[in-house]
């Protein structure tokens, strides 16, 4: 009896000791191949741009900074020429510039982000629901756990078409994706389950624009822009001028930047070393030699990359942020993405060493930007980002399982053998 207990916890403690050490090396990234040595940034600026070369399809313009500063540039297309100035259409990547400015009207008093966010309403409200709607708050709404279930983003209005009033839009949004309601409306209880929700910084634009009393550009041109110097961003763009990027889209043919409603979630127009300026402006003062022009107090940095929205087990969403990787320091590679047909941004940063990475392109269906993105998380943090773990987490469950059938079958078979020489 002693023995047969014995071997059972024996052969669960090796089993638990597999799944563990699985569990560990996926988590930090043992198995990723990295295009450098952690630590050695020419290495990896050459293998980066290597990589961009082979893989752009379009244009791309891409920027490294190294505790706040700008240490390296990248620029390809295949058609007019790029640069740090070029003016791209950013996408989504444009809802962590607007979670600033919500950030921002908290530390003046103006919202507190736990509170109903009908409290600072009066253009529109939320329809009723079966669940409480009193439970939406900014800080939900930043972080896509509000419970609004309008679906993932909007395509914008062509050229030379009206664009929907934002009240309007609300409702319905007359530029939804196909399969989406295009609702903003309370779907699920608030605050029990992450969603991707561009409708949710629909409703902070609202908010921003109830609060200051001006429109969502202007506030955000007089809050933001001007403060950071970001003289070439802003909410429309002038297709013609000679510094706007190309659209490329499949096989290099152009296209055509729409118009947005959905200006705090996807109309943003921007360039590199604007939004260098911005990512700077998120570094905690810790990690730069300069503090330069700061919009935030590091207390409420801090409170944006707090985990907030889960999936799959993984934290992967702040406060306005997205949370990409461990970064082995008590926090995570944080920044934001966007996506278009055709189209791909980000800009990732770790706050513990000041390090970040900004890339835009046209002309690849894939993510190429992102891709690229995580490439660089890897070597900068030595951790797998949650697009990699999701695939990643998937093959290690299969090989835990794998491995404990084999410890199990090994230790059974151990456990009859020694059974039998003692009965012999």
């Amino acid at each position: 009896m002693k023995k047969g207990v014995l071997w059972l916890v024996s052969t669960l403690g090796v089993m638990s000791l597999w799944a563990a050490l699985n569990f560990y090396a996926t988590t930090q990234g043992w198995f990723i191949e990295k295009i450098a040595a952690q630590g050695d940034t020419q290495e990896f600026v050459t293998n980066i741009k290597t990589e961009v070369d082979k893989g752009f399809r379009g244009n791309v313009a891409m920027l490294m900074m190294e505790q706040g500063e700008v240490i390296a540039t990248h620029h390809v297309s295949k058609g007019e020429l790029v640069n740090t100035d070029s003016v791209f259409g950013v996408a989504s990547l444009g809802k962590w510039v607007a979670a600033v400015a919500a950030m921002q009207l908290a530390e003046q008093g103006k919202l507190d982000l736990d509170a109903p966010v009908s409290n600072y309403l009066t253009r529109w409200q939320l329809p009723p629901s079966e669940f409480d709607n009193d439970g939406v708050t900014v800080r939900r709404l930043l972080s896509h756990t509000a419970g609004i279930t309008d679906g993932l983003g909007h395509d914008g209005f062509p050229v030379g078409t009206p664009v929907q009033p934002l009240v309007e839009h609300l409702t319905l949004a007359a530029d939804r994706e196909p399969d989406k309601s295009g609702k903003v409306a309370v779907g699920m209880q608030p605050g029990t389950r992450w969603q991707y929700s561009g409708g949710s910084y629909n409703l902070l634009q609202l908010l921003i624009e109830e609060i200051s009393g001006q429109g969502f550009a202007q506030y955000m041109r007089q809050a933001i822009f001007l403060p950071l110097g970001m003289t070439n961003t802003g909410y429309s763009v002038d297709r013609s001028a000679p510094q706007t990027a190309q659209y490329f889209g499949e096989n290099q043919t152009l296209l055509v930047y729409p118009n947005y409603t959905s200006l705090a979630a996807t109309g943003l127009y921007s360039t590199t070393s604007d939004l260098a300026k911005f990512v700077r402006s998120q570094i905690p003062t810790s990690a730069l030699n300069t503090p330069g022009k700061r919009i935030l107090t590091d207390q409420s940095l801090l409170a944006m990359r707090q985990p907030i929205g889960q999936s799959g087990g993984l934290e992967i969403w702040g406060a306005g942020v997205m949370l990409y990787a461990d970064n082995n320091h008590g926090s995570f590679v944080l920044g934001h993405g966007g996506r278009s047909p055709m189209l791909n941004a980000t800009a990732r940063m770790n706050p513990k060493t000041g390090n970040a990475f900004i890339m835009f392109q046209t002309g690849n269906k894939r993510a190429f930007a992102s891709n690229m993105a995580t490439k660089w998380t890897n070597w900068e943090a030595g951790t797998p980002d949650m697009f990699q773990l999701r695939f990643m987490l998937l093959d290690m469950f299969n090989l835990i399982a794998i491995g404990c059938g084999v410890i199990l079958l090994l230790s059974a078979l151990g456990f009859m053998y020694s059974r039998k020489r003692v009965s012999k």
